[in-house]
């Protein structure tokens, strides 16, 4: 049949019509219509131009053809294909074909065939037993099967039991008789069946076969005797031999000699099989030497047939890289390179091209399986083979951290448990590890390493702060029922620790008070850094610290954290010691504690540096702040941390972008820390929203700020377990919600320069009354409660329209002050209450002040201070300059003072303040317009014209 005709006539009375495979009747539209129905899209190529591929392709191909001859209105021509073959016997020689129909036409005949055929390894005695043996199973009245496949070994396969070398030869000679009788009678079903042998030179436990009166036989002639010419009446055989030699001239007059396919056979087969190029399947025929397993190897590996897996795990080499790519793997897709070679043994390039097969290598970092359906199939290799590929990658890991999770999933599926709990041991920071494992450790581990593992699974959680993650549950109740004293007090340590973290710190308390705990932590064992009684009273001294600290007895915190006992904590007593002190107003002290926690803890450096950044925010180094709490957000993403946590430091992260006036950047951050925390406790989620409200007011979105913070008080009607935390976050979103009023009733966006009113005003008034219920509450001991209580009372100076009254809010706030950048604030706003008092001297010389406050917050000079408080005292002293009239040197000064870049956000705040106050002057706007003459006042008031000619600079 023509195929290329057909197409050609086709493409002649078709429309040239494009769909979602392209034209239709193009090759790659028949490709994707073949790929439809199930067909091998990539024969299409070798049926039209070559005439090579399966009947099946080809049928699947007409078939398709034949529908567009009908769409076309043509006839197609009839489909004339050979007698029906399996594929492989179809295209790989004419010897096997005379076999196959030879046998199966006298089964389908009724009569009992016995065939004999011989052939070398490789030519395809294997292959030609497992299509008959499925041609007879798809046969309507199938017969029952037999495979038998003698190798070395004759007597388990044949049931010849009891033989010995001290018996007659005779005697074992009619033994191995009667087990070949036995065998035949078996293999009959209701007096029908087929046995198909393929038999290697063999012997019965190490005797030879023999004739009956004990004369030693070849095992051909032997085979064919007993096997072949002695089965009973009703039993079709085939039997394989590989070697021919000793048989009767009898034997090879019927014999069949089979043959290797020749070059252009095996080519053709590949091209069919594997959709390769005549040069590749040439270069493959080459490399197999037109060895039959290999080819078939090869053509199996994609075919997703039901007797590939089988003929994989047949093939001793096959079934050793099946065995390596399972243990690679372990469930994924794919592996890296180095761990499927270290599976192996060796490098992917000392394969064999038909074992290199078995392996897709289009990723060649990134090796799987050609088929993964068929590694599943082939799900049971021999475990000694699965044994020696752990071994392998184990053993090639064992020195390599960045292969760690292989390793210990090779020494665990080997049961080499003190090895595991070793290399646990020596690489604490990879507590990841030991969670990938714990599923099998707790199913087959003894107890002593099931807790051992479990405390490097907790300890892994613990560090991400899931202490409610199932497998940190799993792995810490089952330390609490431990038969070591030591590892049920270390769990019950770690159950406390948890509350600590959920903030419900009376039940942390009261862990700590249970009998079994006060007891064991009172004794005095022989002290090692390793031992569960110095690491549980560690934690404790710590879990202590943090519940005084909550109390806000940072003096006795301060002693617990710096107990010597604490100090095998290592970096998590660090990070301890650097809260407390935070909180306790100990700045040096915090920051250096804070510096102490090494990189080598990566999730606890993180926490550091966002604490770090927390406290800079604090001291008004804001520049500095923004960069650790930047390097902590990275740090947490990388290392897999919690959700909620990296939501903190995403919303801190924001606050500290609004503080240098990076507003978009700022919001994209806070809108970041909002996704994290969407399932998070209602507390962080509430914490997230309140934080966001300054920025909203920053950027004028009074809707959305309000919105915020209705949704971060109605968060905040069920805390939970977290009740000191929720009763802060409500005074503080109470307070925020102040600041939207005080914002509104300035008109102005929150953001420095801030000026207070001389007019009160109905949003003013709100956001007095609040701010007064809120400080007339007296504030908790904690560093947090007295910053809240100082910003109150910033914010209640600037709603006031009262001069007298809003310099007395500044003063008080004055009095708390314990650092410079918060006496600095606490300055300015002064000078800010002065100015409106028309006291301008006093005022100047509270902005003297608090310049030179600013320059000692950071020693990076100016840059490093907090750019927004350096606009407010810029807009301050220039309202002093032009206090006794306006003047040309005032402005250029203005000019001057704001042409650093990280002032270029607050630029325009400054010129509207400036604006504010030349147009109350005589011949204010006069001297700006002779200045600027692009002013435009004809349109915009002076406040909003000086922005917009300086906003590039």
């Amino acid at each position: 049949m023509n195929w290329r005709e057909m197409l050609a006539t086709l493409r002649t009375h078709l429309p040239n019509e494009r769909g979602e495979w392209g034209v239709r009747g193009s090759l790659r539209w028949l490709e994707e219509a073949m790929r439809a129905r199930g067909a091998a899209s990539a024969s299409v190529r070798n049926i039209i131009y070559r005439d090579v591929g399966t009947s099946a392709d080809k049928r699947a191909l007409y078939a398709i053809l034949s529908e567009l001859y009908v769409q076309a209105g043509l006839s197609a021509p009839p489909l004339t294909l050979p007698a029906s073959l399996p594929a492989d016997l179809e295209l790989l020689g004419r010897s096997k074909k005379r076999v196959f129909r030879s046998f199966m036409n006298a089964l389908r005949a009724g009569r009992t065939p016995r065939l004999l055929v011989s052939g070398k390894a490789g030519v395809g005695k294997t292959l030609l037993i497992e299509h008959l043996e499925r041609a007879i199973a798809e046969q309507e009245s199938s017969l029952p099967v037999t495979r038998l496949l003698l190798g070395e070994e004759w007597s388990a396969a044949l049931g010849a039991s009891g033989l010995r070398s001290s018996l007659p030869f005779a005697v074992q000679a009619e033994q191995q008789a009667q087990a070949a009788q036995r065998f035949l009678a078996g293999c009959l079903k209701a007096g029908r069946g087929a046995l198909l042998i393929r038999a290697a030179s063999g012997h019965f436990a190490g005797l030879p076969p023999r004739q009956a009166d004990g004369t030693p036989l070849s095992p051909a002639a032997w085979a064919a005797d007993h096997l072949l010419r002695r089965a009973p009446a009703g039993l079709a055989v085939l039997l394989a031999l590989e070697d021919e030699r000793g048989l009767s001239e009898e034997d090879q007059a019927q014999l069949i000699r089979l043959t290797p396919p020749t070059p252009g056979e095996a080519r053709r087969y590949l091209m069919s099989k594997l959709a390769v190029s005549e040069p590749q399947a040439e270069a493959l025929v080459k490399q197999t030497g037109r060895h039959l397993d290999r080819l078939a190897l090869l053509a199996s590996v994609g075919s997703g047939a039901p007797l590939a897996a089988a003929r994989l795990l047949g093939h001793p080499g096959a079934a050793g890289v099946l065995a390596a790519l399972q243990v690679a793997l372990g469930g994924a897709p794919s592996a890296p390179r180095f761990i499927v070679e270290a599976a192996l043994g060796h490098s992917l390039e000392d394969l064999p091209p038909h074992l290199r097969a078995l392996i897709d290598e289009v990723n060649p970092a990134e090796p799987r399986p050609v088929s993964w359906a068929l590694l599943q199939d082939a799900a049971q290799p021999d475990p000694a083979l699965l044994r020696q590929a752990r071994q392998n990658l184990a053993e090639r890991t064992r020195s390599r951290p960045e292969w760690a999770a292989w390793h210990l999933r090779a020494l665990s599926e080997l049961g080499e448990w003190s090895a595991l709990t070793g290399w646990l041991s020596r690489h604490p920071a990879q507590a990841l590890q030991a969670a990938a494992v714990w599923r099998r450790v707790r199913e087959q581990a003894p107890p002593e390493i099931q807790a051992s593992v479990a405390r490097w699974v907790v300890t892994h959680h613990a560090q991400l702060g899931r202490y409610d993650h199932p497998q940190a549950r799993d792995a810490l109740f089952s330390l609490l029922e431990a038969q070591d004293a030591g590892a049920r007090l270390w769990g019950r340590i770690k159950l406390a620790e948890s509350s600590v973290d959920a903030g419900n710190f009376e039940a942390a308390a009261a862990q700590l008070a249970q009998p079994e705990v006060h007891l064991e932590l009172g004794r005095e064992p022989a002290w090692s850094p390793d031992s569960w009684h110095t690491a549980a009273q560690a934690d404790a001294l710590l879990i202590e610290a943090a519940l005084l600290r909550w109390q806000g007895d940072f003096a006795a915190a301060s002693a617990r954290a710096q107990d010597p006992r604490t100090d095998v904590g290592g970096a998590r007593a660090h990070l301890w010691r650097g809260l407390i002190a935070k909180d306790a107003g100990q700045w040096s002290g915090a920051l250096r504690h804070l510096a102490e926690v090494p990189p080598t803890s990566p999730l606890l450096y993180a926490r550091a540096r966002a604490q770090e950044g927390d406290l800079r925010l604090r001291l008004g180094q804001v520049a500095a702040a923004y960069a650790a709490l930047d390097g902590a957000a990275e740090r947490l993403n990388l290392e897999g941390a919690a959700p909620e946590e990296r939501a903190r430091v995403e919303a801190r992260c924001a606050t500290a972008l609004r503080r240098l006036g990076q507003l978009p950047s700022a919001l994209a951050r806070s809108r970041e820390a909002q996704l994290l925390a969407q399932d998070a406790d209602p507390v962080l989620r509430s914490r997230i929203a309140s934080e966001s409200i300054p920025l909203l007011l920053a950027l004028e979105d009074w809707p959305q700020a309000r919105a915020a913070a209705v949704q971060a008080l109605a968060l905040l009607t069920e805390p939970g377990l977290r009740r000191a935390e929720a009763t802060y976050r409500l005074r503080r979103t109470h307070y925020r919600t102040a600041l939207l009023y005080l914002a509104r009733g300035l008109g102005t966006p929150y953001l420095h320069p801030l000026r207070g009113s001389e007019y009160d005003h109905a949003d003013l008034q709100r956001a007095r009354a609040l701010l007064d219920r809120l400080l007339g509450a007296p504030p908790g001991p904690a560093d947090r409660e007295q910053v809240l209580t100082f910003d109150m009372l910033l914010s209640r100076a600037l709603c006031e329209p009262d001069p007298l009254q809003a310099l007395a809010f500044a003063e008080r706030a004055l009095a708390m002050t314990d650092h410079p950048y918060a006496e600095a604030q606490a300055r300015a706003s002064q000078a800010e209450a002065l100015l409106r008092g028309q006291q301008p001297a006093p005022a100047l010389g509270e902005i003297n002040r608090a310049h030179a406050l600013l320059r000692r917050v950071s020693s990076s000079g100016p840059s490093g201070a907090d750019p927004g408080l350096q606009a407010q005292l810029i807009a301050l002293e220039v309202q002093v300059q032009l206090h006794s009239g306006p003047t040309a040197a005032a402005l250029g000064w203005v000019e001057d003072a704001l042409g650093e870049a990280h002032l270029q956000p607050f630029r325009a705040g400054v010129w509207r303040e400036v604006g504010r106050v030349l147009e109350t002057l005589e011949g204010g706007p006069e001297l700006a317009l002779s200045l600027w003459p692009q002013l435009d006042l004809t349109w915009w008031r002076l406040p909003d014209a000086l922005p917009i000619v300086h906003q590039g600079g």
